[in-house]
C-alpha cells in the first residue's frame, strides 16, 4: 500500500462518473483535497485568483456524511453564485462539523473554460479512514 507523505488526490476509474482517492496527513487535508479535486474537474485551478473570501460551515451526522455535505455545499455555492475556491483553510473540524474560510473568485467565462459539469458528490463507495501514514478517502462525483 502506498503511504501518503503529503496531501494530494488522484482520479480513480469509475463507470459514468468520476472518482477520486484523496490523501492527507490530517483529516482537514482530506477536505481541502476534496475541494481541489472538485474544482479541478470544473476549471483549470491554476487560473483561479483569490479575489474574494467566503466563510463556509457545514454539519452532518458523521465524518463520511460531512465530506459529502462539504463537497455538495461547494457545488451549491458554484451553482448559485459562480464561486470557485482557490485557497481553502479549514478553521474548525470535528467528526460532525466543519468551518472553513475560502478565497477565490466567481466564474469568469473570459478566463475560465468550464470543463465538466458536476451534479453531486455521492455516497457510492464513500470511505474516509485513518491510516498509519495519515488519512485517505474515496469519493465519487455524479456528472
Amino acid at each position: 500500500m502506498r503511504s501518503p507523505k503529503r496531501s494530494g488526490f488522484r482520479s480513480i476509474a469509475h463507470t459514468a462518473d468520476v472518482g477520486f482517492k484523496l490523501y492527507g496527513e490530517t483529516l482537514a487535508d482530506i477536505f481541502v483535497q476534496g475541494a481541489h479535486a472538485l474544482y479541478g474537474m470544473m476549471v483549470d485551478r491554476r487560473r483561479l485568483r483569490a479575489l474574494e473570501s467566503r466563510m463556509v460551515a457545514v454539519d452532518a451526522p458523521d465524518r463520511e456524511a460531512l465530506l459529502i455535505a462539504w463537497l455538495n455545499h461547494l457545488l451549491y455555492l458554484f451553482d448559485t453564485t459562480g464561486f470557485l475556491g482557490k485557497q481553502i483553510d479549514i478553521l474548525d473540524l470535528s467528526d460532525v462539523n466543519l468551518g472553513a474560510r475560502m478565497q477565490g473568485e466567481k466564474l469568469d467565462p473570459e478566463r475560465h473554460d468550464l470543463k465538466t459539469g458536476v451534479k453531486a458528490a455521492t455516497y457510492h463507495k464513500l470511505a474516509v479512514r485513518q491510516t498509519q501514514a495519515g488519512w485517505e478517502a474515496t469519493v465519487i462525483f455524479d456528472l
